[in-house]
């Protein structure tokens, strides 16, 4: 059973430890403004590839979702352009549609401040049906 709560490493704003991006999101649509700070660094000054992934599945968790639909990631594909610093101001946003009754593709990208893709990516989700998932 898939439950939502306000734990989400990503978006839970009752996770002390979690980034707590608020998204909003609608019509296939998701968006979200951030920055992350050190505490999620992997070399000096630059943020782990693995927090902007995360960030990049969120956003195309939050698109599925404005469908109305819960879901999960079967398959997900990421692309770096540049390294991310520590800091900076960024924003994501998602687009995603219902490809069959049970398949939803999306695809996100995190810009800096100047309106760059800093990573983009793509996913495939799984509609969670309660009744065989």
């Amino acid at each position: 059973m898939l439950i939502l709560d306000d734990y989400c490493f990503i978006c839970g704003k009752a996770n002390p430890k979690g980034l707590r991006i608020g998204f909003r999101y609608e019509n296939g649509y998701a968006e979200a403004e951030f920055e992350l700070e050190k505490e999620y660094q992997g070399y000096r000054g630059i943020v782990h590839g693995g927090i902007i992934s995360a960030i990049i599945d969120e956003a195309c968790a939050y698109a599925t979702l404005s469908l109305g639909l819960k879901a999960y990631t079967a398959k997900m594909n990421v692309r770096f352009r540049r390294p991310v610093k520590t800091g900076e101001k960024l924003s994501v946003s998602s687009t995603a549609i219902l490809v069959k009754s049970r398949l939803v593709e999306a695809k996100a990208s995190i810009k800096d401040k100047e309106g760059n893709v800093v990573a983009e990516g793509d996913a495939k989700f799984i509609v969670y049906n309660e009744d065989k998932s």
